[in-house]
């Protein structure tokens, strides 16, 4: 039964990755808004609560560890991708914000638009790949989040999995 409630009520989130060269926020948003579904930009979230200074802002910058982001050379990082991205944090922090900030903006969508998540291809180091693998971050999603329904990948070229 409690499967049933939370498959009714919780969030179905469809994960969004896109190169760094593609700029999807004006996509992303008028999808969500023809569709009716909320979309959210991790690392933009990430950027918001650390600048303003919240407690989840400071929890996780405590949190921190940088690492080294595959960047394409020549491409303009609007955002400070490099700098915010979720792969920095500790993941159930990061999960515990995306949470809170579904629970205080949805009204009715149904499913959630998640950009900035799923970031492990993008490092560059092999050990830091393995440690943040793919199916953690799934797993992680549908435990804290809501179930994935849906994949979109915007890239030039088939990524490996």
């Amino acid at each position: 039964m409690q499967s049933q409630l939370r498959s009714i009520f919780c969030a179905k989130v469809i994960l969004v990755n896109h190169e760094k060269r593609l700029n999807v926020d004006v996509a992303c948003s008028n999808i969500s808004i023809n569709f009716n579904m909320l979309y959210l930009s991790v690392y933009q979230l990430i950027k918001q609560h650390i600048t303003e200074g919240t407690s989840m802002g400071k929890a996780l910058l405590a949190s921190k560890k940088p690492k080294m982001l595959m960047n394409p050379p020549g491409i303009k990082d609007e955002f400070n991708e490099a700098e915010y991205s979720a792969a920095h944090f500790d993941l159930h922090l990061v999960a515990q914000l995306v949470k809170q900030t579904i629970q205080e903006r949805r009204t009715n969508q149904k499913y959630i638009l998640l950009e900035g998540l799923c970031n492990s291809g993008k490092l560059c180091s092999v050990e830091e790949q393995l440690e943040l693998r793919f199916m953690d971050e799934f797993f992680m999603i549908e435990k804290e989040i809501g179930q994935i329904q849906a994949f979109i990948g915007l890239q030039f070229r088939e990524e490996d999995v």
